[in-house]
């Protein structure tokens, strides 16, 4: 029982090539369902470690880890095999998200060899829920348009306010992203002292 938390993050960690194999091949609706059943398992092995006081030191280190590669899987696959035209803009966000991930990452593992940890903040794990939320509303968007041929007229704008929801929580994460990134690095200086 002890081991569940880790073993749902490992799931999490051996969905992301799976994920891009989807995207690969184009199949949206079945990288949606991936993806939602990945961060599922972020939330429960969360929900366990804490209420059955299962914290691990794998856990501490790997948890955050794999929502990281997670997201960035994600976001990456994204770019490198849909089109946003449309709402390029939203790129800009995705790089600031991908970057940060990537720096708060190469901070903790400078601080491993020290015995030290950068801890998880509140903000931090809303952060990560509005990153999936919005990655989430940008497959919708892409399953949506693969079954487009079957969505008649009526259902535009139901589309049109995923489209838009979707651009809000991605600015909105890039926003909180910036912010968390801060928080993150001015820890990491006073725990470098």
């Amino acid at each position: 029982m002890k081991s569940i938390p880790n073993i749902l993050t490992v799931l999490r960690l051996l969905a992301c090539p799976l994920l891009i194999y989807l995207f690969s091949i184009s199949n949206n609706l079945w990288a949606l369902i991936i993806f939602v059943l990945a961060c599922l398992t972020d939330f429960f092995d969360g929900y366990l470690a804490r209420k059955g006081s299962f914290k691990s030191n794998f856990g501490k280190i790997f948890d955050p880890f794999a929502d990281k590669i997670l997201i960035i899987t994600m976001l990456v696959s994204i770019l490198t095999f849909t089109s946003l035209n449309e709402i390029a803009h939203v790129y800009i966000a995705f790089y600031i998200i991908i970057i940060r991930e990537i720096v708060v990452s190469l901070l903790r593992f400078n601080l491993t060899d020290e015995n030290k940890s950068i801890d998880v903040n509140i903000l931090s794990k809303y952060k990560t829920f509005i990153q999936m939320i919005s990655i989430g509303l940008f497959i919708v968007v892409f399953v949506w348009e693969d079954y487009a041929d079957i969505m008649n007229d009526a259902l535009y704008d139901m589309k049109l306010i995923i489209v838009i929801s979707s651009v809000f929580f991605i600015w909105l994460s890039a926003f909180i992203t910036v912010l968390t990134g801060i928080q993150h690095f001015k820890t990491f200086l006073k725990l470098k002292k």
